[in-house]
């Protein structure tokens, strides 16, 4: 029997899971490299967790495993068993007891490359030492279903775009990693690009970065820094680097910039729901899946 497995970062359905997903994320190698983290790691997830818990009880906790579940029950058929792991919280791939499968295809729910996101789940994959055959589904932005989906879901969203700027949010990272060779802001603007394509007239079109933390310097241009070009406008935030709602895009997003945007005086603010487990969506995956099964390499 063969299985599929999606493969996203995680997120906390309560205190006790934030901790473990805190503590696991600062110890991979891929976000921090140097020995730092291991100091790092166990103070941040056991001095944090209480008080990032209590943004995070705004939100009921991170909706990526309902949606995740939801997607593996609708991407199941006699052919192959589907499950899902998680990067820094359970199930880790680990848990998932893949032994009893003949073949395996990983999934990374990325659409873009990073070191911080696709290469962390290549490793942990690696680390399992696997003695049978398998596959990694590369990322897939520039996959035309997979923007078809975005694109509806941009549209979907508002009446007018001629009445509304679109920001294109994306996940940050350090410049530091970005001068390692990594090549994720390169694919996002790449992304950004080929939306652009796609979208009818907006009153215009930019990109910016979220998530920032640390006195280091990250992608530029800064969400909260763009925000502020757009007072007494509409504004529509899609979050081009995420496959599934998770806290960074109910929380962050929706809860936390809506606040600025206030603040700043927007006129009206809204975010886009990410492709999540819509039916079209478990079809493009299912396309992916079946594309790479019958492929050679």
């Amino acid at each position: 029997m063969k299985a599929v497995v999606l493969m996203n970062m995680g997120g906390a359905r309560n205190e006790k899971e934030l901790k473990e997903f805190l503590f696991n994320m600062f110890m991979d190698k891929r976000i921090i490299n140097s020995p730092v983290r291991y100091i790092l790691a166990p103070l941040i997830s056991n001095f944090r967790y209480k008080k990032v818990w209590k943004n995070y009880e705004k939100i009921g906790g991170s909706r990526i495993y309902k949606i995740t579940q939801n997607l593996t029950n609708k991407l199941k058929n006699d052919n192959y068993d589907v499950l899902y792991s998680m990067r820094y919280s359970k199930p880790n791939l680990k848990d998932l007891n893949l032994d009893k499968y003949s073949e395996i295809l990983f999934l990374p729910l990325y659409p873009h490359y990073s070191f911080t996101t696709f290469q962390s789940s290549v490793d942990e994959i690696e680390e399992l030492n696997l003695n049978k055959p398998y596959k990694i589904i590369k990322p897939f932005y520039k996959n035309v279903k997979f923007n078809e989906i975005i694109k509806e879901n941009i549209l979907n969203s508002i009446n007018d775009t001629k009445e509304w700027n679109l920001i294109f949010s994306a996940h940050g990272l350090p410049k530091s990693i970005i001068k390692k060779g990594d090549t994720y802001e390169k694919e996002i603007n790449e992304h950004v690009n080929i939306l652009k394509k796609l979208l009818p007239e907006f009153k215009s079109i930019s990109l910016a970065f979220q998530s920032r933390f640390g006195p280091t310097e990250w992608l530029k241009p800064y969400l909260h820094e763009e925000l502020k070009k757009y007072k007494n406008e509409n504004v529509l935030i899609y979050p081009i680097s995420f496959m599934i709602d998770n806290s960074e895009t109910d929380l962050e997003l929706k809860v936390e910039y809506a606040h600025l945007a206030k603040e700043i005086g927007i006129k009206n603010y809204k975010v886009v729901e990410c492709p999540n487990d819509s039916e079209k969506t478990a079809e493009f995956l299912k396309e992916l899946i079946n594309e790479s099964n019958n492929s050679k390499s």
